[in-house]
């Protein structure tokens, strides 16, 4: 992921594999949600921590601290790049996982509850005031792109399951 501005895409712009996709602005950090087509739902904040879930609102993919994750048997792993020794020829990209601990998953897992949770109140804010225009939105309005992630964060907030892999 990029780390300057200049550097990274437009997702509002450019993130077409999100037909209804927003962009607001939480604190002093902008945040780009995305539904695909299933419902699946992608939340950039910033460019760290992404979290991306399947249609059941079950977590499959996250980035965050610079780290890569991924769903696996309801569990989140590490994915990294193997060590490659001088003398191997270089293979396609391989990526090997190792578990993480279960207090790590519980802080990643705290800290998407958190920014759920400062995304609801900064959208319930914008309702409440009737004033949507630090809320940019393609494939729906503003209200009904708010109605739409707000509901699917309760809907998150009743089950905040990890799914079974990072494509179930």
């Amino acid at each position: 992921m990029a780390k300057q501005t200049d550097d990274r895409e437009d997702l509002l712009r450019d993130g077409t594999a999100m037909p209804v996709r927003g962009r607001l602005w939480v604190d002093r950090a902008e945040v780009v949600i995305g539904f695909r087509s299933q419902g699946q739902l992608s939340l950039y904040w910033d460019q760290d921590p992404v979290f991306q879930f399947d249609e059941s609102c079950r977590l499959r993919r996250v980035f965050i601290d610079s780290c890569r994750l991924k769903a696996e048997n309801g569990k989140l792993v590490r994915l990294r790049q193997p060590h490659e020794s001088i003398d191997r020829p270089v293979e396609r990209l391989r990526m090997v996982t190792e578990p993480i601990s279960a207090d790590d998953e519980a802080a990643i897992l705290q800290r998407l509850s958190d920014r759920l949770q400062q995304i609801d109140a900064t959208l319930d804010r914008m309702m409440l005031a009737g004033d949507q225009t630090l809320l940019q939105t393609v494939g729906a309005t503003p209200p009904e792109f708010a109605r739409r992630v707000r509901a699917w964060i309760a809907n998150w907030n009743r089950s905040m399951g990890v799914a079974g892999g990072p494509s179930a």
